[in-house]
């Protein structure tokens, strides 16, 4: 196959002596096929984007080679990923980060090196690597470069800025319904730490409360009329304890009076139990004298008997109005037990809602910073517009601010962003809420 080359060359390694007449037609005719291709790849430099010196090849540049008298080494071939072209018989070549000239100077030098004798080469930019277009524009994607590109040029390609008026309202209409959640959460958590509030001060018998920790993007209007609502429920749930209580202690001065009327007949039943206690002792005294009558002792005994029963009665009377009494007040500490078991649990399921709410709240703002960006991009209003491109040369990636009129070069990559918060009404949208 090398042979063969070397038979295809510009000169044959072996020329015979008796061809210098002909050898020297052919070294005239090879003269000026230089000189043409030689013009021929000027021209071709000089139309490639930024000029043959300054614009440096990467992946998905499409060039043209020629090699003089070998159609087969010939064509158009693609920068691949790895910054080579495939070249038949020579194999890859990096040429990635190389001017046109310097690439046209190296397959030269690859093929004369055991291939070809003084081979003439030619290279050219057939397509530059594509422009990417992202953002506010209505058709995102990737567009062929052409030489003086401009950002406007671009977007003109992309359909022009802005999305299809459905994609935009869709977009909005989602941000606003995802703000709304952040806004509804956001009040819930104010909600939930008012009330937190309101609870201790309910646990701890206060009767009323303070708050000097809520969140930064707290509502003033709203938050002053819930910590408004929930001193009126503390209010209301004390009032409602302190009723519980005064009905249980009002039963106690009735008990007492009761108490004190049965202590009364105590004493006066111990005192005619004294009294028949004398009287049958004397009554006894009169028998053994003989003077009295064993009927007459029998009877005072009967009611000496009598007057005991009353006693034990009263005194069991007596111990059953203490213990009511005792009971009102394990009623009254059990209300208020009750209460406060109440109020503790009201307190953990308020806190459970709460960290629940903290680990929803911040997906939530995630969320909706999502369709804002989405919103800010389907919106069309140029005043709030911002325009960067990412460039790469040599292996950096520089990103810089852009106009309009910024000149664009072969695999830029044109971000167009717009602020919604400039653009839409100012009643729909509000600020991102701080996390708090």
């Amino acid at each position: 196959m090398r042979g063969n080359l070397m038979r295809l060359g510009c000169t044959p390694i072996f020329t015979a002596a008796r061809s210098c007449r002909a050898g020297a037609r052919l070294r005239g005719a090879f003269t000026m096929a230089l000189a043409g291709t030689l013009i021929f790849a000027s021209a071709s430099l000089a139309d490639s984007p930024q000029g043959s010196d300054a614009y440096s090849l990467a992946p998905g540049d499409r060039i043209t080679l020629t090699v003089l008298g070998q159609p087969e080494l010939s064509g158009e071939m693609t920068v691949d990923d790895s910054g080579n072209i495939m070249l038949p018989i020579v194999g890859p070549i990096q040429i990635e980060d190389l001017t046109v000239l310097g690439c046209q100077q190296l397959i030269r030098d690859r093929l004369a090196d055991g291939f070809l004798k003084e081979p003439v080469v030619s290279v050219r930019i057939s397509e530059p690597r594509p422009l990417y277009v992202l953002g506010n524009v209505r058709a995102p994607g990737a567009y062929p470069f052409r030489y003086g590109s401009t950002v406007q040029s671009a977007v003109a390609l992309a359909g022009g800025f802005g999305t299809a008026g459905t994609l935009q309202s869709a977009a909005v209409s989602e941000f606003l319904s995802a703000d709304e959640r952040v806004r509804q959460l956001t009040f819930e958590q104010t909600a939930l730490r008012i009330r937190e509030a309101r609870l201790e001060a309910q646990r701890d018998g206060k009767e009323t409360f303070s708050l000097a920790d809520l969140p930064p993007s707290t509502n003033e209007r709203e938050a002053a009329e819930l910590v408004s609502s929930e001193k009126a429920t503390l209010a209301s749930q004390t009032a409602i304890l302190r009723v519980q209580i005064e009905l249980l202690n009002g039963q106690k001065p009735r008990l007492q009076n009761e108490v004190d009327a049965i202590s009364g007949q105590i004493t006066t039943v111990k005192n005619r139990l004294e009294f028949v206690k004398n009287e049958t002792s004397r009554s006894a005294q009169l028998v053994k004298q003989g003077i009295g009558v064993h009927a007459s002792e029998v009877q005072m005994k009967l009611q000496e008997a009598n007057e005991e029963s009353n006693l034990w009665s009263l005194a069991a009377q007596l111990s059953r109005l203490q213990m009511n009494i005792g009971e009102l007040d394990i009623k009254i500490e059990e209300t208020k037990a009750s209460f406060n078991r109440q109020t503790v649990a009201e307190l953990q399921n308020l806190r459970q809602q709460s960290a629940e709410l903290n680990v929803t709240l911040p997906s939530a703002r995630e969320i909706r910073d999502f369709k804002l960006q989405q919103a800010e991009n389907a919106a069309g209003i140029k005043g709030a517009r911002s325009i960067n491109i990412t460039r790469s040369r040599h292996g950096q990636v520089v990103v810089f601010d852009a106009s309009e009129t910024t000149s664009l070069e072969p695999g830029d990559v044109v971000d167009i962003r717009v602020d919604i918060r400039k653009t839409l009404p100012g009643q729909l949208v509000r600020s991102p809420t701080p996390a708090g």
